[in-house]
């Protein structure tokens, strides 16, 4: 039976392409869009599970674009500072002066207090919700020879995880979406990011774009890994926070899609990614003609060697796993990492994995890591949220979790996990995911949504057993049934099993079948038959010297040997009989010949004559109608 998940939903004034949460308080989220009544962003509040209330309404120019990306980049205990993806309009973009990067201060709303009342305590809210813009820059640059689009817009905003008590800002990657040549930058995320804060770019090929981007901490300090896709290619590179220019990096193809039986059209296409690990990364793949969707694991250990010896290689897959056939193309793909627990010797720990599909549903999923073999089970469905929205869903992110200190007391909250997602009908729905501590008992546990499942080794071993075990069970009971029936010699005694009763009415004894009678080429055989009708030709050169037709008086068989008639001659010669060539013969007895010939079982052929019968001898002729033999 499928889990109870406690769900709230909102609907606002305009469609929505753009979610994220505070990165420190899973009780604020941002959403925001534009297309509608408005262009506009809002804050909202997402602490109670049956209920999303608005905190801030930001109210943007209506003579721009949509907000098409977004991000929390810092928060304090006072506000929340977010990057956005916002084109200008129209008359600056003809101007080549696109300002698509935002930056926004939003202030939380004021702790509750008993002392405001009425009138007073909301005014006193109102007028502390301030949002306040920051700056706005563009750093996506145009190649020369080229023309900057209109329809080129910011497709995607993706921070490093989260640090508390970082002293370094974030870093920020977007990418172009409807570029003639595609384009990444990555950049500090500072509360007012601009052209100095660039640390790194990357130029696609023309016509090609970036459809998802992601970052992940490396163990040095400042050290990032960045992992992208343009549907058929996985690429990685390394970036720094303390590098400041716009230089590439060294990008790493990392995987290829390969090319499917039908050509380049038919092949599956990446539509997003994520990092698990620094090593390991997670796919989201559509199958070419909305045939469904499917999640890839990659192993990127041997694609990151850090040996100067050994030549990087490339990633390798260690999982597949087929969502629901009703989703036809997967759109979003979102992960949270539940952490290990404070125990040193056990570092085993669980990921979230979320994805929306074009059915308006979202597949939850589990993937535990384990840390003696260093590798990920298999990926476990948890559960399937469905009709989440009445339109196509744009955005859906996890809350990030930040587990209680140890040890847990009687006192320590229950721990949940939240996911947002944002359609194009205007409606925000908060998922709230009850977390369980692992193990139950422990003082120090781990947290997960699922308890994790036995050892993969252990349900081989059981699922392997259970087959032969029913094999054995079914052919037992055949062996039963057909002795029963006495179709199969008694090797159970299954006959004796049954009651007298009902062993007289459906029981049959077993009757050894007589032995198959062994072949012999025996002259039996052969007269049984009938006799073959041969052509006169044929009888001619089937012997290589002329035969010795002649008659046995005994049986008043028709003789056709096949020795050398001379030796047959002078064997005879002491015998009445004597014996002529066919051409010796006179004209009335070779009538007679053929007549005896055509009654034993030889028959001329339309092209056979008399002439086929020179050199042949003949005998004795039959007193009646002979019969056909050979020697």
């Amino acid at each position: 039976m499928a889990p109870t998940i406690p769900s709230a939903k909102l609907t606002l004034s305009c469609p929505l392409f753009a979610a994220d949460f505070d990165p420190r308080n899973h009780g604020f989220l941002l959403v925001a869009g534009g297309g509608g009544e408005g262009r506009s962003g809002v804050l909202l509040n997402t602490s109670k599970r049956q209920e999303i209330a608005e905190v801030v309404d930001i109210e943007l120019s209506r003579d721009e674009d949509s907000v098409t990306s977004l991000a929390a980049a810092q928060a304090t205990d006072d506000a929340i500072v977010a990057l956005a993806g916002i084109n200008s309009s129209v008359a600056e973009q003809k101007r080549d002066n696109n300002q698509h990067l935002r930056s926004f201060r939003i202030d939380y709303p004021p702790p509750k207090s008993g002392a405001l009342k009425g009138k007073k305590k909301k005014a006193a809210a109102t007028s502390s919700r301030k949002t306040t813009p920051l700056s706005r820059a563009s750093l996506f640059r145009t190649l020369q020879g080229t023309r900057a689009s209109s329809d080129t817009y910011q497709r995607t905003l993706r921070l490093s995880p989260w640090k508390a008590n970082s002293e370094s800002p974030r870093v920020a990657a977007i990418a172009t979406g409807l570029a003639p040549a595609g384009e990444i930058v990555f950049f500090s995320a500072t509360a007012t990011p601009n052209t100095s804060d660039v640390i790194g770019r990357i130029r696609l090929n023309s016509d090609e774009e970036a459809e998802d981007v992601d970052i992940t901490n490396l163990p040095g300090k400042g050290q990032y890994r960045v992992a992208y896709t343009n549907g058929v290619d996985v690429f990685i590179c390394r970036i720094s926070a303390d590098t400041r220019s716009s230089a590439s990096p060294d990008v790493q193809c990392i995987y290829t899609t390969p090319l499917g039986e039908k050509g380049p059209r038919a092949r599956p296409k990446f539509r997003a990614l994520r990092f698990l690990s620094p090593t390991t990364l997670l796919l989201l793949q559509n199958a070419p003609d909305r045939k469904g969707c499917e999640l890839v694991l990659l192993d990127l250990r041997q694609a990151t060697s850090d040996h100067k010896s050994t030549p990087a290689g490339k990633a390798s897959i260690v999982r597949r796993k087929k969502l629901r056939k009703s989703i036809k193309i997967g759109l979003g793909l979102d992960i949270c990492n539940l952490g290990p627990g404070s125990d040193p010797d056990n570092r085993q720990q669980q990921a979230v994995v979320a994805i929306s599909g074009s059915d308006q549903s979202i597949e939850l999923l589990t993937l535990d890591f384990n840390s003696t073999t260093s590798r990920y089970g298999a990926l476990r469905h948890f559960a399937s949220l469905r009709d989440v929205h009445p339109f196509a869903m744009t955005k859906l992110c996890f809350s990030p979790f930040h587990p209680p200190s140890h040890p847990v007391t009687p006192e320590t909250p229950p721990q949940y996990i939240k996911l947002a997602s944002v359609s194009m009908g205007n409606t925000v729905v908060v998922h709230t995911l009850p977390l369980s501590p692992c193990p139950p008992t422990s003082r120090y546990p781990r947290y997960v949504l699922s308890m994790p499942g036995e050892s993969e080794i252990w349900t081989n071993f059981t699922s392997g057993f259970a087959a032969l075990l029913s094999i054995l069970i079914v052919c037992f009971v055949l062996q039963a049934f057909t002795e029963i029936r006495g179709a199969m010699p008694p090797y159970l005694g299954a006959t004796n099993w049954l009651p007298p009763s009902i062993r007289d009415a459906v029981s049959r004894p077993y009757y050894t079948p007589p032995p198959l009678p062994s072949p012999s080429p025996s002259p039996e055989i052969t007269l049984d038959t009938p006799p073959k009708i041969r052509s006169l030709h044929d009888l001619i050169i089937s012997s290589q010297q002329p035969p010795l037709i002649h008659c046995n008086p005994d049986t008043n068989t028709l003789l056709v040997d096949t020795a050398d008639p001379i030796v047959l001659a002078e064997s005879d010669s002491n015998t009445q009989h004597q014996h002529h060539r066919w051409e010796d013969l006179p004209s009335e007895t070779r009538q007679h010949w053929i007549l005896q010939l055509t009654q034993a079982g030889y028959e001329a052929s339309a092209d056979d004559s008399e002439s086929v019968l020179d050199g042949v001898l003949f005998g004795t002729m039959c007193t009646e109608v002979p019969i056909e033999e050979f020697i």
